[in-house]
């Protein structure tokens, strides 16, 4: 029995290191209620990777194993070695640690089946029941676990187990509210600090969750109380919490802030300062201390935590506090590092998302309205005020160059330095003298003082030697002095690149309008920036827009004095659209805007109106209706859908290149919108999926299309339905359709045929019984080659091929 006993402590001491192992390299997420066993649950595909298994837990296993099949004496259905219940036990513990938890449920279920007056029956009892809960069974784990706690005869070792699994389940299965009195039973048991401390906080954190401050002050208390007893980790985040408790606008500042950097400036936090740093900023955050809030979420981030959570806590609210300065672009860049530290799709990252996708037209229009206004200023600048300006901004490029410049330089002595370093010295050599090094120091030294006599005082009296004299003053050229000779430094190079032809001019004014004036829709419909959407649409109007922009920029800035109350400057902008566009569809909203929603001149309606008479293949009104209506309604967000309709009206009537231009138009001009990204994707895809403009030969073809082409003065739907009758009364089950082709022509088409002489063959039969058909052109076509035909309008090249 020796060797049993030896075979199953080597098993249990494997078993000990791998839960140390577990523990230590759990992360633990202070963001969620901490579960009570430091254990992460891998997916099945995960689980079953030999790479995540621990090498602990597959050796407890194995001594597990091998003490079963030395020394069990199982004969006749019955165990006979009293003590292979423990062996049992490890082999379901390791089992279970290693996340396998039918094997490790089989396991225990030996025991119970088999030992059933083992000593260890109860503590079996209880890992069978975590491995339920790991496997789903909560209800069964739930009601097993209450009778084994109400059981007597436990002892406070396995009691504690009891009861810390039973709250596990209930966390789970979020009744936590039944885990407080679990919880308190556990801590007066147990004799683990380290497992109170852990209860203690779960318990603060439950509180929290039950809005219940004054319980979770107390809670928490009870970590610090513990001091060194608990790991540190506990301690310092039951400060932060406890503070939370206590709510930010309501504790003293001078206090508070005293309590942070007392944290802070303890060396022994230093694992923490990730965590106390964002905390700190939260308050000051609170309290409108914003500047301070940004330096300490700084230093949070500065810390490198390992909690991807926090960082995008951090990220996001830093880029909260830079939407509310308006600062979008910034705003947007720390969106985007919170999105990244957010890999679990969840309804925050959504949100966020959101957020920052309207952020991008804002960024884009700012982009414009920034560098148009740079050049319009310099446009209308004097000569003296355009150098200065550029003389500024040389200054500036010749600042970075020198700052790079004297980087790279130390970086290259760096890299020397380490390279050199690094090499083993030369056999015989000196470890501290090496003729290579001398040679390259000797050079470094004259590059930068050039050859100089040797004598004393030669830094503040350089002498030049003989040699260096001899050479002439060549060696005294500062190399950055070359360097801005290049145009690049040279105002005058920017100065001539300022336009001066008046059409430009206006382009570039235009831009800047049209980018004004989104802003102004942006910040008004998206963000609810009234004053920043004012101030953007009165510049519009002041700056010679464009005809198009005038209207719905007074319209809205009557809109937002209506919303905002400024009841002076909305009667202005009402009357100046009444009196100056009176017939104007804006000027029938103000009169009577309940009528307005409602009838056919409401914008839903009219795109209805429009899309049905694309449904019905009145293309040519389509692309004029569209025309007009998105003028009429830019900046709103049926704007696009107009356009994208005009687009696929266009690729019906003109064809392929048409469309790909117009899809083209759409996705630059709204890329933000649904219809933009759809007009970028079906660009995208036409290329790839789209046949080329290319006929096949017909012989190996098996559906074929009997073509009649209908000119515009015949009508389509009358000669439609007789041609349909006369293929009935034929006993025909072709399926006929018609196909605008272009402005002027209408295809009638015949579906279903197998061949080109059986085409033919209809088609004269059909000539022959209907006159109207008799002066009709009629061709027959491979079902690929009538695609071509219609995407490409090759029609004409078909019929001569």
């Amino acid at each position: 029995m020796g060797t049993y006993y030896n075979i199953l402590y080597n098993g249990n001491i494997a078993l000990k290191e791998g839960q140390e192992e577990l523990h230590d390299s759990y992360q633990e997420d202070y963001w969620k209620i901490l579960p009570i066993e430091r254990m992460q649950v891998l997916p099945d595909q995960e689980r079953l990777n030999d790479e995540n298994r621990n090498e602990n837990f597959i050796r407890a296993e194995e001594k597990a194993t091998k003490s079963i099949q030395k020394h069990s004496m199982y004969v006749g259905g019955k165990e006979y070695n009293p003590q292979m219940d423990e062996a049992f036990l490890l082999l379901g513990k390791s089992r279970y640690f290693d996340q396998r938890f039918i094997p490790a449920k089989d396991a225990f279920s030996f025991i119970l089946n088999h030992y059933p007056k083992s000593s260890t029956v109860n503590e079996v009892k209880i890992w069978n029941e975590k491995a339920n809960m790991r496997l789903g069974y909560y209800q069964e784990a739930v009601e097993n676990l209450e009778n084994l706690v109400n059981t007597k005869e436990m002892d406070d070792e396995v009691r504690v187990l009891a009861l810390t699994s039973l709250a596990e389940v209930y966390l789970e299965i979020d009744e936590i509210s039944q885990t407080i009195p679990t919880i308190d039973e556990a801590i007066g048991l147990t004799k683990d600090n380290a497992l109170k401390g852990r209860l203690y906080f779960i318990k603060g954190q439950v509180y929290q969750e039950l809005n219940q401050k004054d319980s979770a002050h107390l809670a928490f208390e009870k970590i610090i109380e513990l001091n060194r007893k608990t790991p540190r980790t506990y301690r310092i985040h039951a400060f932060l919490e406890q503070k939370k408790t206590e709510s930010y606008e309501n504790l003293a500042y001078d206090e508070t802030d005293l309590f942070f950097n007392e944290l802070i400036e303890d060396r022994e936090n230093r694992s923490f300062l990730d965590f106390i740093h964002y905390e700190r900023a939260a308050y000051l955050n609170q309290l409108d201390s914003i500047d301070l809030a940004v330096e300490s979420y700084n230093a949070s981030l500065k810390e490198s935590s390992e909690d991807p959570y926090l960082k995008a806590q951090a990220y996001k609210d830093l880029g909260d506090i830079y939407f509310n300065r308006a600062s979008y672009l910034t705003s947007g860049k720390y969106y985007d590092s919170t999105l990244t530290n957010l890999t679990e799709r969840t309804r925050e990252k959504i949100r966020i998302q959101k957020k920052r996708e309207n952020l991008d037209d804002v960024i884009k229009y700012e982009a414009i309205a920034n560098k148009n206004d740079s050049i319009l200023y310099l446009v209308d600048a004097s000569e003296n005020e355009r150098l200065a300006y550029f003389e500024k901004h040389v200054d500036s490029l010749k600042e970075e160059a020198k700052s790079v410049f004297t980087s790279d330089k130390a970086l290259k002595i760096g890299q020397g330095f380490k390279q050199r370093s690094s090499r083993a010295p030369v056999q015989g050599a000196s470890v501290f003298y090496n003729e290579n090094l001398k040679q390259r120091a000797y050079k470094q030294f004259t590059k930068t003082w050039g050859e100089l006599k040797l004598a004393d005082n030669w830094r503040m009296k350089p002498q030049k030697s003989n040699d260096a004299i001899a050479q002439g003053a060549d060696s005294d050229v500062d190399p950055m002095e070359e360097e801005f000779k290049s145009p690049k430094y040279d105002p005058e190079t920017y100065i001539s690149q300022i336009p001066t032809e008046q059409k430009v001019i206006d382009s570039i004014s235009d831009d800047r309008n049209f980018a004004y004036y989104q802003l102004g829709i942006i910040y008004k419909e998206k963000f609810k920036r009234y004053d920043l959407a004012t101030d953007k649409l009165e510049s519009v109007l002041k700056q010679n827009p464009e005809e198009r922009l005038i209207l719905p920029s007074k319209f809205y800035l009557y809109k937002i004095y209506q919303d905002t109350g400024e009841s002076s400057k909305e009667l202005k902008w009402k009357n100046d659209i009444l009196q100056n566009h009176p017939e104007s569809n804006y000027a029938k909203i103000i009169r009577n805007p309940e009528a307005f929603a409602s009838d056919a001149n409401n914008p839903q309606n009219i795109y209805y109106q429009t899309y049905k008479k694309y449904e019905s293949g009145d293309y040519t009104s389509v692309i004029a209706e569209c025309n007009a209506y998105s003028a009429q309604f830019t900046g709103t967000n049926i704007a696009p859908k107009f356009e994208l309709l005009k687009a696929k009206a266009i690729g019906r009537v003109d064809g392929m290149k048409a469309y790909k231009k117009a899809l083209n138009y759409v996705a630059l001009t709204y890329p933000q919108s649904k219809e933009g990204k759809y007009a970028q994707d079906r660009y995208n895809q036409l290329d790839q999926k789209v046949a080329k403009a290319e006929f096949t030969d017909e012989a190996e073809a098996e559906e074929f299309k009997l073509v009649f082409e209908i000119i515009a003065d015949v009508n389509v739907d009358e000669l439609n339905e007789m041609i349909k009758n006369e293929i009935q009364e034929m006993g025909y089950g072709f399926n006929l359709t018609k196909d605008a082709y272009s402005n002027n022509l209408t295809f009638l088409i015949v579906h279903g045929l197998n061949s080109k002489l059986g085409g033919q063959g209809l088609a004269k039969k059909l000539v022959e019984k209907l006159e109207e058909l008799n002066s009709t052109s009629y061709f027959i076509a491979s079902s690929h080659n009538y695609r071509v035909i219609q995407i490409y309008k090759m029609n004409e090249e078909f019929k001569n091929k």
